[in-house]
């Protein structure tokens, strides 16, 4: 059994792939809860692919990265600073930005997702939409 460091790690290494849905169907359970504070909140695997899914995302974003700058355990809670660097398929970068986050993971499975960061960040995403 992974480390609860190691799930995280495992799972933002996964992030990239098909827009975050395999690290979602692999590391999340149905009751995960994800809160992307002042953003969303959603509940299980369907919810969370919904939501990386909508209609109002940016159309550009072909990967999400995320470089761990740091990570810490307390038990079964995982902390991390991140920068979440948002790409086109040509590689360029649309935007970063610095992301607080807590996960909480139960044997190799992450229940809970809380991300903290300046909504208003997120503008910059919003409006690229080539």
């Amino acid at each position: 059994m992974l480390t609860p460091i190691e799930v995280v790690k495992a799972f933002s290494a996964a992030i990239p792939e098909d827009d975050g849905k395999v690290a979602i169907r692999r590391y999340f359970t149905p009751q995960t809860v994800w809160v992307n504070e002042g953003v969303a909140k959603t509940t299980g695997i369907e919810e969370a692919i919904a939501f990386l899914e909508r209609p109002n995302r940016s159309k550009s974003i072909a990967a999400v990265h995320f470089d761990m700058l740091a990570i810490a355990a307390d038990g079964n809670r995982v902390l991390t600073e991140r920068l979440d660097r948002f790409v086109r398929a040509d590689g360029s970068e649309i935007a970063a930005f610095k992301v607080m986050g807590i996960f909480e993971v139960e044997g190799n499975h992450i229940v809970a997702w809380r991300d903290y960061f300046d909504v208003n960040a997120g503008k910059k995403i919003a409006q690229d939409n080539r």
